[in-house]
């Protein structure tokens, strides 16, 4: 089975990917992919030096990002590299674990088991990951085997048409109407991602693929929400889903990969000068992504560096509203925060 990183930017939380991998990998029969979209060169290089056997694959925009990070330059291409997640897939094994470079496995796993178990009881998506959060796993299940739980989809509709009308068209107060009419909800719209994930799970390939259908070069999650609608419609009720028995792996809330849609009121940061500190204090040896694991990153040891550096765009005191920003929008709808 591969397993397929995004990355941009971040090679000390990718570092820390890898290593949590082999660290916690109970085989070898697995792949790992990274997909990067702009991590300057040197800081690849560092990566390849110490996991000779990773495959770095880089985004059409890879020069031109990488090339705007290492000269600090203010305007940075925002286009996400859909291209190069959607053709990576196609060319990966039948099953892939598809993950960011924040996460981390905390627990001992086995994908060879998995792609067995998964191809037998032909699952769809199993998450490995849901930061503690009920809402985006089911509330009953049909089956338990020793490594995870399988269910079919308990929805609202299952009807794309009406998904499309409740909880993706948010025009003329169509939303406001039918919250007063009881027929939308929060967590009724919730319970939609128990058929779907961002990474943190194991994907079929044909099922991934065809959550990105129509794309149309953008991250449109209602859109992909829609066509796991509609691909569960065609199928009725033969679509199998499933969550490991435990959450596998921890996800990152001390840094961001970009200024991108993560800017909070009454804060200062530029997260690529942040980025830019901790990945030189990486690669010279200075910061160590594996120190407080399983945990997340040392932030005492960010604190220090952060005053070293004293730049005006990345002060301590700001990085911590930022960082608690961050946490509060995960707290606000259920998931479980370190």
């Amino acid at each position: 089975m591969d397993i397929l990183i995004k990355s941009f930017n971040r090679p000390y939380y990718l570092d820390r990917c890898i290593q949590s991998i082999v660290l916690k990998s109970q085989n070898l029969d697995f792949k790992i992919v990274v997909l990067d979209d702009g991590t300057p060169q040197k800081y690849l290089d560092k990566l390849l030096e110490k996991y000779p056997k990773i495959n770095i694959l880089k985004s059409d925009l890879y020069k031109e990002k990488s090339y705007a990070i290492a000269n600090d330059f203010q305007n940075i291409n925002s286009k996400i590299p859909i291209d190069l997640w959607i053709n990576s897939a196609k060319n990966a094994s039948n099953y892939f674990l598809l993950i960011e470079d924040d996460f981390w496995f905390t627990k001992a796993f086995n994908l060879k088991k998995f792609r067995l178990n998964l191809e037998a009881d032909k699952i769809k998506i199993l998450k490995l990951c849901w930061l503690g959060n009920s809402k985006l796993l089911p509330e009953t299940n049909s089956s338990f085997n020793k490594i995870y739980a399988i269910y079919s989809p308990n929805l609202y509709t299952e009807k794309p048409y009406l998904f499309n009308l409740i909880f993706r068209i948010n025009r003329f107060k169509i939303r406001k109407i039918l919250t007063y009419f009881n027929i939308y909800s929060e967590d009724r719209f919730l319970k939609y991602y128990t058929i779907y994930a961002t990474s943190g799970a194991i994907f079929k390939k044909k099922y991934f693929l065809n959550l990105w259908k129509n794309h149309k070069n953008s991250v449109d999650e209602g859109l992909q929400l829609f066509n796991a609608v509609k691909f569960i419609d065609k199928k009725k009720k033969s679509s199998n889903f499933g969550y490991s028995n435990n959450e596998l792996m921890k996800t990152g809330f001390l840094s961001s990969a970009s200024n991108q849609n993560k800017v909070f009121k009454n804060v200062a940061i530029d997260m690529f000068v942040f980025n830019k500190i901790i990945n030189e204090a990486w690669y010279t040896n200075d910061f160590h992504a594996i120190e407080n694991y399983p945990n997340d990153l040392n932030s005492n040891k960010i604190e220090e560096l952060l005053i070293k550096s004293n730049n005006p765009l990345a002060q301590v005191v700001e990085w911590k509203k930022w960082v608690q920003a961050f946490k509060n929008q995960y707290i606000a709808f259920g998931c479980k925060i370190d």
